[in-house]
């Protein structure tokens, strides 16, 4: 069998980085809703556990039951955009894996360590610096790159501070790393 390479005209190649430039337009308005989605949830509920371990509530861990709600909008928000979305980047395959990446990481260090809760906390900003750097590399959009790096001060910060305080220092990593970013990322969107 005989395959013929047949040579794009130059209509055919502007249609062909038309499609490609509008496909990562889309991929970063998708990025944004999980950003703020992630962003406002891990900041309420580290504000309100800080506010419940400081009145003594024995509901302080409470506020985390937000993360698998979280996880379920995630989920099903992510199956109907790749419903919509019929084609795949580059871009979108990198994030897609640097976010799977990510939660398997997580997930290491939330259910298999021998340390307090607490502790904990500065190792998650890390992760968060890291997917937040290469999301913001692979989308090309240095406020999420300038929140990563957010998140690994705010995680030096946290391995200094007593437990309770990394609640404050998270709320404020994800809030430099993943609201404020988040924002950026939808408004750009608005002005495309």
């Amino acid at each position: 069998m005989e395959t013929e390479e047949k040579a794009l005209t130059q209509e055919e190649s502007l249609k062909i980085i038309h499609e490609m430039i509008s496909a990562a337009k889309n991929d970063m308005k998708a990025d944004s809703f999980i950003f703020l989605l992630w962003g406002w949830l891990v900041f309420i509920a580290s504000i309100s556990q800080f506010i419940l371990a400081q009145i003594h509530s024995v509901y302080q861990s409470l506020p985390w039951m937000l993360m698998p709600v979280g996880g379920i909008v995630t989920v099903v928000y992510s199956i109907r955009q790749g419903k919509k979305d019929k084609t795949k980047t580059a871009v979108t395959e990198s994030l897609k894996f640097t976010w799977i990446a990510f939660t398997v990481a997580l997930c290491i260090i939330m259910f298999f360590n021998s340390m307090q809760f607490l502790q904990v906390l500065p190792c998650i900003m890390v992760l968060y610096g890291m997917g937040l750097f290469l999301s913001g590399g692979a989308l090309q959009f240095k406020p999420l790159m300038y929140g990563g790096i957010f998140c690994w001060i705010c995680s030096i910060a946290g391995f200094e501070v007593q437990n309770i305080w990394q609640l404050l220092i998270l709320a404020a990593a994800v809030l430099g790393g993943y609201i404020i970013p988040g924002y950026l990322l939808k408004s750009s969107n608005r002005n495309k």
